[in-house]
Parts: structure tokens; sequence; C-alpha cells
């Protein structure tokens, strides 16, 4: 094997060439020039959790709104009681869902930690066994004042058999808060909402079912991404902020289900919470 000697000129370059990056190292600029990008580095990472607080604090306000709302509409119907005529049961009635509508967002408000991870997928479920019609025939009662006040037919149709999943209770509940919520918001008043729980082989299903004003077919992919904003607000311009079916999804995904949805506009839709039965 022939070994080829180094051109002396080569070696003599290559010398000149490390000791002049040396000195480039040890200059001052340079030092600077690293320092700066460090600096910005560090800057984008603290933009970037600056700009996820900012999605939490929408997140969290949105997810507030649900039980919110049930209370609001609880206090209109005792108002409209009071002006009728005093019926001390139905009085009673509403004093117990505002109630649990407050213990609801008290909830909320202690899981504020757990939504400051939705967007880096941390499994932080509480998993319980739970029994489905349970959960839903309570959110329905919550519900039930909000409905009215915009004077819409809410009728809940449960499973004749128990139907029980494994599931986080916290976030089961405000998946369907959120469903029922918006299935109120987008219907034109005096419309129908269905309310159902069924079991399907093994899996459970809770369907909320609108006549409301229906999503465009281009659009129900859209609706379920992080901070998408149809610009659409309620029937009766209530407030929306593009985020509750996002928050839904990836509660559904955290509890190893899944939400569709079926809708033609002017129509209504119907969406699907299916969890895997236990």
């Amino acid at each position: 094997m022939v070994v080829k000697k180094r051109d002396p000129v080569c070696q003599s370059e290559e010398k000149r060439v490390a000791a002049t990056e040396k000195q480039i190292c040890l200059n001052p600029a340079y030092e600077l020039l690293n320092q700066i990008r460090s600096d910005s580095s560090h800057r984008s990472k603290l933009e970037q959790q600056a700009e996820v607080s900012k999605k939490m604090v929408k997140l969290t306000s949105h997810d507030l709104m649900s039980p919110i709302n049930a209370i609001t509409g609880y206090l209109d119907l005792m108002k409209y009681s009071l002006d009728a005529g005093v019926d001390p049961d139905k009085l009673s009635h509403y004093r117990m869902q505002i109630k649990n509508g407050i213990t609801d967002l008290s909830a909320i408000v202690q899981q504020l930690k757990e939504l400051a991870h939705v967007e880096e997928e941390e499994e932080l479920t509480l998993p319980c066994e739970i029994e489905v019609n349970w959960v839903v025939r309570q959110i329905c009662e919550i519900m039930e004042g909000a409905a009215m006040a915009k004077e819409h037919d809410m009728i809940g149709i449960f499973s004749p058999t128990p139907a029980f999943v494994n599931a986080d209770i916290g976030q089961l509940k405000r998946i369907v808060y959120n469903l029922i919520d918006n299935a109120i918001k987008y219907t034109p008043r005096g419309g129908r909402i269905h309310v159902m729980v069924k079991t399907l082989n093994n899996d459970v299903m809770v369907i909320v079912n609108d006549s409301g004003i229906g999503i465009p077919v281009d659009k129900q992919i859209e609706i379920f991404k992080p901070f998408s904003k149809l610009g659409k607000k309620g029937t009766e311009e209530e407030p929306s902020s593009g985020l509750g079916l996002y928050i839904c999804s990836h509660f559904a995904r955290m509890m190893s289900g899944r939400i569709s949805v079926e809708s033609e506009v002017g129509s209504g839709s119907s969406f699907s919470l299916i969890l895997p039965g236990v």
C-alpha cells in the first residue's frame, strides 16, 4: 500500500485556518454573538410559555361559561316565578340546581393546573368506574334552566341498562356540559334538544342532537382544531371562543374515546361522544 505524503503547503494552510478559527472564538464580538443567540433562544422559550399561558386562560374562561350559563338561566327562572307568584317547590328545585352548578364551577377551578397541560398532551386523568346515565342525567337537570330560558324542549333519553365507563368524572362532565351548552347556544329559540345515552357493542355513547343552525361540511373537521374560530355567535348573540369542541375532543382522547359530528346547515347537528365500556 502506497502512503501519500501530505503537501507541506496544505499542512501550513490547515494550521493557519485553525489559528484563525481560534482567534475568532476568542474575539469579544464572537462571544457577544453567541450570547445574543442564547438570549434569543431563551426569549423564544419564554414567549412560547407566555403563549401557552394565554391559551390556557382562554380555555379555562370558556370552560367556566357552561355552568355559569346554567346558573344564569335558573336565576332568570326564579325571577319569573317571583313575578308570577312564588311556588316554593319550584324555587327549591332552582336553588338546588344552582348549587349543583356552583359545585361544578368549584371543581373546574380546582383543575386549572390540569388545563395548563392541555397542549402538552400529559396524561393527567384520574379514571374511575362511572355510570354514564347518572352523570348525563345530572348535567341535563343543571342545564335545564338555560334550555328553558330559550324555550327549548330538552329531552333526556337514557339506556335501559347501566352504562359503565372507566373515565375521569370531571372531564366527562365538562364534555357533556360543553356539548349541551353548544346545542342550546346554536339552536334558535323554541328548538329541540335530545340528549341520549346508548350502548353499542362494547362502547357507551352520549349523543347530543339539536334542531339548530347546523355546521357546513367543510367546517366539520376544523371545529375540533385548537383555537379555530368560525366567527359564529349563538342565535341570540351568545359569545363563542371557538375552543369548546377542542377541549371536548382532547378530553375524549385522554379517556381513550372520540367525538364525531353529523350536521347539515339549517337542519341541526348531532354530536356523539364514544367511550369504551367496561
